[in-house]
């Protein structure tokens, strides 16, 4: 055997060895990304949740006192002491401005996006 046709048999063989190791490779890679990116998207979550917690906190403390009882009773309720008078101002109901919404549009990808998207494991993580 000859070295050219020792050549033409060992480099098909070793281009489909290289090939199933990088298609191997590809997948936990892929899942291991998007585990990341999951990861980091549910800390963000915690994180806005936590900040409402403590809004939430603060704002249920608050309801506690007399006085902040008393500004959502005036605010939101239209209580008035004894005495007071109160007064509501509407605007004409003829000059409500018409908003015009049009829908959105799905985000178009192009094929090389697409491929990133596949490797990088993109296309798993929600969000």
């Amino acid at each position: 055997m000859t070295a050219r046709s020792r050549l033409q048999t060992a480099l098909p063989i070793f281009l489909l060895v290289i090939l199933a190791a990088g298609v191997t490779n590809v997948f936990p890679f892929r899942q291991m990304i998007a585990q990341d990116k999951t990861v980091d998207h549910a800390t963000e979550r915690l994180e806005s949740l936590e900040a409402e917690n403590a809004r939430l906190q603060r704002e249920a403390d608050a309801l506690l006192s007399g006085s902040e009882m008393e500004r959502l009773a005036r605010s939101e309720l239209g209580y008035v002491m004894p005495g007071e008078v109160a007064y509501v101002i509407t605007a004409p109901s003829d000059e409500t401005p018409a908003v015009d919404v049009e829908p959105a549009l799905p985000e178009r990808r192009t094929w090389y996006q697409s491929l990133w998207g596949f490797l990088t494991g993109e296309d798993l993580v929600e969000g």
